[in-house]
Formats: C-alpha cells, sequence, structure tokens
C-alpha cells in the first residue's frame, strides 16, 4: 500500500498529526500494533461490566485547549467528543483530616486557602496575576518547536515587555525545583504539598531542577482551566480522531506492529509490518515511538551512527502502577470536602515525596507512594451504572527493575498497601469494593511497548532530556538524522501529558 505519509503509532500525537493532515488532503495511513488504537488513551471495562475505566490517561484538559482541539473541535464533536470540565479539579488530602482544594474559580480557591494557610492568600494571588501577565509567552513557547525563530520570537516580545530581568525570571522558573520555588513563596507546608504533588505527575520529586515550571502551571492554572474529562471515556477522543481520518480518506490499521522502516539511500520511504506488509511514504514516515526503539527498526548500518544510535540512552522516568475499582459509592474521605474533587493527591507532605522518589530511583518499592486518586464519574456518572463509581488510582513513582522482586510476583501485595493508604484518609473503602483491576508497570510495558518499564511519561523529563533537548541532542524540531523520518509523542517536545502539540507541531512541518 502506499500514502503520502505512513504514521507509526496511534497514540493522540499520531492520530492528532494524521487527523491534521488528512483534513488538509494529505492521504495518511496509521499503523497500529494493539488491536484497538489510542496508545495510553484506553477505556475498558476491566473490573465488571458496566463500568468503564480510563486505563492509563484521564485528564483531556491539555487536549481541550491545545492546537488540535482547537482546529478540529467542530468535527470531533460531531463525532462525539463531549469534553466534560469540572469545577473543582484537584485537592490534596492530609493527615489531620484537612484538604486544600484548588476550583475553577479564583476567588473560591482563595477561600479555600484563608481556610487552611491564611499566611500564604497574598503570595498565591501574586503568583495567579503573575501567571495572567507571562501565559502568552508560555503558550508561544510551548507552541514553538525546539529550536526555531519562532520560539526566539516569542522570547524576544517577551524581553521587550518584561525587560531582560522578567526573561531572567522566567528562566528561573524554568529551572527551579519545587521546593525551592514553593518555599521562597509559601510559608505552609500544605501549601508547599498541593503544589508539589503535581511534579510527582511528571517525575519531579520536590527537590529535582526543572520542577516547579510544571507544579506552577498545573497549580496556579488550574483556577483558570480547571479540569476536563471525555464524557463515557477518555477514548470518545481516539474514536472522534479515528472518525475524522477516515472520513478524510485516511486509513488506520490495527494489529500492524510495525517491524522495519524501509531506508533507501539516506531517507526514511516506507515500512514493513510484522505480518510481511509493506507500506510505501510518498512524503514521510512519522514515528509516534519512544525513540529508544527506533534503532532496532532501521538498517544496522544507520542503527550503529553515533548521531542515530544516541536514542538508544533515553532514559525512561521511573515507573506508574494503576489500580482500578468499582465501588458502590464513593469513599468516604475524612476530608469530607474531597469527594467533590476529581483528583485527590495524597503526598502527604514534601519530605515524604522526596523520599519515595529517593526510594523509587535505588529499586525500592517506596513505603508511602504518592498518589493520584481520580473520581470521574463526580463529572461523570455515565461511567458506572446508576449509584455506582469507578476510582482511577495512579501510584507515583515506582522503581523500573524493583530490588524486591518481578512486578509480576510483587504486585499485587504492593496494590493491597496502597489501598491501605488510601484507607487512613477514606476509611472503610474496602468494603465499597464491587471489583478491582491492577496494572503494574510490567503490565504497562505489556501493554504499549512505548510504556518502557512502565515508564508512562515517555522519557523523562529531567533537564537534560528537555526543550530543545529532547529526546537527544541533535534530534530538534521532530526530525531524525534520516531525511523522511520524524518523531512525535511524548518522546519528543513539548513532551508528556495528552495534549497533542508535537502531533500539531510534526503535521506542520509534513504537510
Amino acid at each position: 500500500m502506499e500514502a503520502d505519509v505512513v504514521v507509526i503509532g496511534s497514540g493522540v500525537n499520531g492520530l492528532g498529526a494524521a487527523a491534521l493532515l488528512a483534513s488538509s488532503g494529505v492521504h495518511v495511513i496509521v499503523l497500529e500494533a494493539n488491536d484497538v488504537p489510542g496508545g495510553a488513551v484506553r477505556t475498558e471495562e476491566v473490573t465488571l461490566p458496566g463500568f468503564r475505566h480510563d486505563l492509563f490517561a484521564m485528564n483531556l484538559g491539555l487536549f481541550a485547549g491545545g492546537p488540535i482541539n482547537a482546529v478540529l473541535g467542530d468535527r470531533l464533536a460531531a463525532h462525539g467528543l463531549d469534553l466534560v470540565p469540572t469545577a473543582k479539579p484537584f485537592c490534596s488530602v492530609f493527615p489531620d483530616g484537612s484538604m486544600l482544594g484548588v476550583e475553577a474559580d479564583v476567588e473560591k480557591t482563595m477561600a479555600n486557602l484563608r481556610d487552611i494557610a491564611p499566611e500564604d492568600v497574598e503570595a498565591w494571588g501574586q503568583l495567579t496575576d503573575y501567571l495572567g501577565a507571562i501565559a502568552p509567552t508560555l503558550v508561544g513557547i510551548l507552541g514553538s518547536d525546539m529550536p526555531s525563530w519562532k520560539a526566539i520570537r516569542t522570547l524576544w516580545k517577551a524581553r521587550r515587555e518584561f525587560g531582560t530581568t522578567g526573561v531572567l525570571d522566567m528562566a528561573k522558573l524554568a529551572l527551579s525545583s519545587t521546593r525551592s520555588f514553593t518555599e521562597d513563596h509559601f510559608s505552609s507546608p500544605k501549601v508547599r504539598a498541593l503544589m508539589a504533588s503535581w511534579g510527582m505527575h511528571l517525575d519531579f520529586a520536590p527537590d529535582i531542577a526543572g520542577g516547579a515550571l510544571f507544579s506552577f502551571l498545573e497549580t496556579i492554572g488550574g483556577q483558570f482551566n480547571g479540569m476536563v474529562i471525555g464524557r463515557g471515556g477518555a477514548d470518545s477522543m481516539v474514536k472522534a480522531l479515528v472518525a475524522v481520518i477516515e472520513e478524510s480518506g485516511g486509513q488506520v490499521m490495527t494489529g500492524q506492529r510495525v517491524s522495519e522502516i524501509v531506508v533507501e539511500g539516506k531517507r526514511a520511504v516506507g515500512v514493513v509490518a510484522s505480518d510481511g506488509s509493506r507500506f510505501r511514504a510518498r512524503r514521510a514516515v512519522l514515528a509516534n515511538i519512544n525513540p529508544s526503539l527506533l534503532p532496532d527498526m532501521v538498517p544496522s548500518a544507520v542503527a550503529e551512527r553515533p548521531d542515530f544510535a544516541a536514542v538508544r540512552r533515553f532514559r525512561p522516568g521511573l515507573a506508574t502502577m494503576m489500580i482500578h475499582l468499582a465501588l458502590d459509592e464513593l469513599p468516604d474521605w475524612r476530608a469530607p470536602g474531597a469527594r467533590e474533587f476529581n483528583y485527590v493527591h495524597i503526598g502527604p507532605y514534601l519530605d515524604d515525596m522526596a523520599m519515595t522518589y529517593t526510594q523509587a530511583a535505588a529499586g525500592r518499592l517506596p513505603d508511602s507512594p504518592t498518589l493520584v486518586v481520580g473520581q470521574p464519574t463526580i463529572s461523570d456518572p455515565s461511567r458506572a451504572p446508576e449509584g455506582k463509581h469507578t476510582l482511577w488510582v495512579q501510584v507515583r513513582v515506582l522503581p523500573l527493575k524493583p530490588t524486591e522482586g518481578s512486578w509480576d510476583e510483587i504486585g499485587d501485595a504492593y496494590a493491597e498497601r496502597v489501598i491501605d493508604k488510601i484507607e487512613d484518609y477514606a476509611p472503610g473503602l474496602r468494603s465499597h469494593i464491587l471489583g478491582k483491576k491492577v496494572l503494574t508497570p510490567a503490565d504497562l510495558q505489556r501493554a504499549n511497548a512505548n510504556l518502557i518499564g512502565g515508564d508512562s511519561l515517555g522519557g523523562s523529563h529531567h533537564a537534560a532530556q528537555f526543550f530543545f533537548l529532547r529526546p537527544v541532542p541533535g534530534w530538534w524540531r521532530h526530525r531524525t538524522p534520516l531525511d523522511g523520518l520524524y518523531l512525535c509523542g511524548a518522546s519528543t517536545w513539548p513532551g508528556g501529558g495528552v495534549g497533542g502539540g508535537s502531533g500539531a507541531l510534526v503535521a506542520d512541518i509534513v504537510k
């Protein structure tokens, strides 16, 4: 078969790029190894019939405000994508039974702060104003390839508006650890923990440089953007993207694992699937895969070149476990208001998160892992039978190779420890569990070869693998050392999350 562009992998970025290209008249074929498209966006009834669980990603907020939805939103909605916002996106709960929540309303968030940490209300307000001022610069950088003239123009404009000192303040934010940033601005350990919990989403323990930016954006930005999930499950986004591709003349083919990228001269010209099927690309091959997998897919003469072999050293982030519960009622949190939030973070404090990361990095099972407890049925009751609920538990962070044994040996027992920890904050949870499904880091990699060792982030986002260094030096602007072979996905700029930013950037390059 032949197409203008052949896409390897059907994650949000591969599908998003294909949908944008197909909509502009480019003939695309998307090849997916699994039996269903979507990559790390997948919804299934894994506990009991009628309980629909987002197996991996749940939050579609970045996609809702991202470049793919901006162009294709009406068509995606026509194909069933119903984005459900929440007024109460996330909170953190603490051992003393208190809670601190961020709402999609600045004044309500400030009122929550006055109850818990009145001494930090003024600083929170200042940071809220600061994000409002620098948001256009941040959006411009995140929407620009790295490095590029567009990014340079955005920074130059920021220099004219804020001065050199203002630009350096933004650079300091981008390079700071969450601990240093929060200690500079807040007195309350609870406010610091509220912000630091978001750093743990993206593999940034409190003391790792670069974590402050993500923590700042998600925490302060939550007041403006809230949180969005897909009605009926996150796979509603996948189904809508596939429908747009197909109605535009493209194809999405599942059960087609690409085993070889065909190279002629210095150019990638197509792919071969594991069943021997050949797909020729007239314009480009777009790989929505972890770059460390590429050397085994190209001819050995290419894979052994220093500029290509470098991606074998692309570092994964630490691992993740997912626990899915079917419940007869929501958790009875000791902090009753937590029942109203889509995400409940359990850290509880910076030192606990720092120790969790240190233990996981050393191969040890953390004594007290950071938990992200999703309550999607608060916003979308269609995911469970009437009066019932689903719980989405992400365990952050865990060792890629635990010293205590393989994940197949120790995973279920560790999941019980996680449920014990939730019980500390929501007594009686076990009595409400109707069904359970545990996905260990090993299960994550089995489900999706791109989730190396159970890393759900598409590679570490630490400074040596971020901005223009992502995925490795010289592989910038979504290009590889082979002409006609491009990368997109969480392993490329602007990084992880269900936003589709890299898919939009690479579509603009190859169209």
